[in-house]
């Protein structure tokens, strides 16, 4: 596959769909000695006017930018109705009873008014970052979503709380995690398990004993079949697939949907203080699993040599 030459050397593919919900989340009320507030065991917030709320997300953008040392960017949203939600609409419906926070579309307007963040009608921010991964020269992936950090292949920053450094996942450790993902389902997505009793343990144990194929994927069909028989195995596996696989090719674009890889925006990296907000945004409630609860790292060690590519 040819890749898109890129005038840059180090491009950032930005999945933000996070973002809007980070920069909205309050602030936290701290007691008179400064730490932050508790009752009954929660956080006390405060609603953000909506300066502080673009505030925190222009200073998130700009610290993740110089942490990870790109020098270019290309921010993407999701937008409308998925294809994914045409083909099941059942499909992230369980996040429809997420109350989204105060200043979301206000922040998501501004993404795209200020950083030019992309959106394609139909598409997800995760398929529209690893579609233009795979076309477009010396870029990599922002990301704090597990099925781009466990199930694309290639190096990518870990952008989740208590991480913010670079990973390398190998294509077959990712084919794996896809597939252990077909026969569990995804509930944050609202992605049923279809094969009763199949978490994950009994999953890898299933794929691993059917090796012999050296494909993960064709591993998880052969299960599918082996459960729910031939015909129900193969419908189910099918809905699954789609459902679960992102986007890598523009062969792969569902009817009607078109694509263009669009020339990165300029980013001039800098050496820089983290801000404030760089530490307190992560303590947000997100429709996601992402382990939002972890402990950020500490300033010094975020600025080891840890975070920086290869």
């Amino acid at each position: 596959m040819l890749k898109q030459p890129n005038r840059y050397k180090h491009t950032a593919l930005i999945d933000a769909d996070s973002i809007m919900w980070i920069a909205g989340n309050g602030n936290k009320v701290k007691d008179k000695w400064g730490n932050p507030l508790k009752v009954d065991g929660k956080f006390v917030y405060t609603d953000k006017t909506l300066p502080e709320a673009i505030a925190t997300c222009d200073n998130y953008l700009n610290d993740i930018l110089n942490v990870s040392k790109a020098d270019s960017y290309t921010l993407f949203l999701t937008t409308g109705q998925t294809f994914r939600a045409k083909l099941d609409p059942s499909y992230k419906a369980n996040r429809i009873s997420f109350e989204k926070p105060l200043w979301f579309y206000e922040v998501k307007q501004h993404l795209i008014d200020k950083w030019d963040a992309v959106e394609v009608d139909g598409l997800e921010a995760d398929d529209l970052v690893v579609l233009t991964k795979n076309h477009l020269e010396n870029s990599f992936i922002i990301a704090s979503d597990k099925d781009i950090l466990q199930c694309v292949p290639g190096r990518h920053f870990d952008a989740r709380k208590g991480q913010l450094k670079f990973i390398d996942v190998d294509y077959y450790q990712a084919r794996f995690n896809f597939a252990r993902s077909l026969l569990t389902g995804d509930a944050v997505d609202g992605i049923p398990n279809l094969i009763k009793g199949m978490g994950p343990k009994t999953a890898e144990a299933e794929l691993e004993r059917r090796m012999e194929f050296n494909n993960p994927v064709i591993a998880a069909l052969l299960v599918f079949i082996s459960n729910l028989g031939e015909h129900q195995g193969l419908i189910r596996f099918a809905n699954q697939y789609q459902l679960l696989k992102m986007i890598e090719t523009l062969d792969q674009l569902p009817e009607g949907i078109e694509f263009a890889i669009r020339e990165p925006q300029c980013w001039n990296c800098v050496e820089t203080i983290l801000s404030d907000d760089f530490y307190n945004l992560y303590s947000c409630d997100t429709p996601s699993d992402v382990p939002w609860e972890q402990k950020a790292q500490s300033k010094s060690a975020l600025n080891t040599s840890e975070t920086s590519p290869q």
